[in-house]
């Protein structure tokens, strides 16, 4: 009677772990951007040529409108300049610049666009997910908030991923990484909600936009 009674006991129980355990979802970063109709390369079809009167213009329109230092209006005359020349040359050719400029930043606004796009279904799901560790603190007995990022070297001295790529990490527990980019694997709770935060480095610092949140529960060193 007592081992019946224990068998039924040891039954209850695993039934009862079973219906409260949650599975975990492992995730590779490209399962964190929906899926889209793809989108033509801009610059595919376009000439080297135009390509450079392109650059020119960019150049130029980064330049601030307003007075500037004798250095800084020198410069931006001789990107003016040059996009004097590149208009004239692309002229003979029956091209418009500013037609390809209008092109390109219709083309810019869509690669954006498609960059802050999430997967609603990933809200609330375990995951787990590699990737490398960018902390946001620096304290050598850790810190509990990083930015998780695809590849080795991302928002250092480039344009950082696009939001989909980047998730805001907050760890329940401090973790010291041994170096900047640690590869990791962690495990937690998804949250399809954007951030931004900011990033120093040694030379300055920048924001940073994210489009997930990660309520990390472990943070385990990736295998090399």
């Amino acid at each position: 009677m007592l081992c019946r009674i224990g068998l039924i006991l040891a039954a209850l129980c695993l039934g009862s772990s079973a219906a409260f355990s949650v599975s975990t979802t492992k995730l590779n970063w490209e399962m964190l951007i929906p899926q889209t109709e793809p989108l033509e390369n801009f610059f595919e079809d376009v000439p080297f040529d135009q390509q450079q009167a392109l650059r020119n213009l960019l150049y130029l329109e980064a330049y601030p409108k307003g007075d500037v230092s004798e250095e800084v209006a020198a410069a931006r005359e001789e990107a003016r300049n040059r996009v004097a020349v590149a208009r004239e040359e692309l002229e003979k050719q029956g091209v418009d610049i500013d037609d390809l400029y209008e092109r390109y930043k219709k083309w810019a606004a869509e690669v954006e666009r498609r960059g802050t796009l999430t997967e609603p279904k990933l809200d609330g799901e375990r995951i787990s997910i590699s990737g490398y560790l960018l902390p946001l603190d620096f304290d050598p007995d850790g810190t509990t908030e990083f930015l998780l990022v695809p590849y080795f070297g991302a928002c250092i001295h480039e344009p950082p991923p696009p939001p989909n790529q980047v998730v805001y990490l907050k760890s329940s527990s401090p973790y010291a990484p041994t170096a900047l980019f640690e590869g990791v694997t962690v495990t937690g709770t998804m949250r399809v909600q954007p951030a931004t935060k900011d990033l120093s480095f040694v030379d300055g610092s920048s924001e940073v936009a994210s489009a997930y949140i990660l309520e990390g529960d472990t943070i385990e060193l990736y295998p090399e």
